[in-house]
């Protein structure tokens, strides 16, 4: 919200323009799209938004950007509600970092439970992450005319069944840093 620009760096250290496709300031879910004519498509998505609900003590993991290299973070969902009683997010046990923020939040079989949006500071350890059916809500808000073609979902997640060090390998070209800049 109020950026000049905004723009997304994949591992290799490589930065693209992207533009604010749909905005859920309720929700804390943004969806950006790639507009940089350079950046060439990757292919079907590897992962799965998951449409049922995860349960107190699942396995979870992230992969974000803290730092300039992606890093891995695992936990378990420790709470089906966050902050205060909050319905839309889950409180998860997972060390994250300010570069987490935005970030997937995983099952073992490689849907996507979440996206990390924030940290409790005066509860050590405590990480939230808005639920994944409010992701699909948000995907499913986007107007149809805006789009070159409908976001398409899997059934079953090409992650399941993997051991993690080979999820993460098929994951990490599909995650990037975000960096926003504001020239005021």
């Amino acid at each position: 919200r109020g950026a000049d620009s905004v723009y997304v760096q994949n591992g290799k250290g490589i930065s693209y323009k992207v533009k604010s496709f749909y905005n859920d300031p309720v929700n804390d879910i943004a969806i950006l799209k790639i507009s940089d004519k350079s950046f060439d498509n990757l292919p079907s998505l590897p992962y799965n938004i998951k449409r049922g609900s995860s349960g107190i003590g699942e396995s979870v993991f992230t992969l974000g950007f803290p730092k300039d290299d992606i890093v891995l973070g695992d936990g378990y969902v420790s709470s089906k509600n966050g902050i205060n009683g909050d319905t839309l997010a889950y409180q998860v046990a997972i060390p994250v970092n300010p570069g987490n923020s935005g970030g997937p939040l995983l099952d073992n079989n490689g849907n996507v439970v979440g996206i990390i949006n924030g940290k409790e500071n005066k509860t050590d350890g405590a990480t939230f992450a808005v639920k994944s059916k409010y992701i699909m809500e948000a995907l499913n808000a986007i107007p149809q005319d805006s789009l070159s073609k409908r976001v398409s979902y899997g059934k079953r997640s090409a992650l399941q069944g993997l051991k993690r060090n080979k999820q993460v390998e098929k994951l990490q070209d599909y995650v990037f840093m975000i960096k926003v800049y504001n020239n005021n």
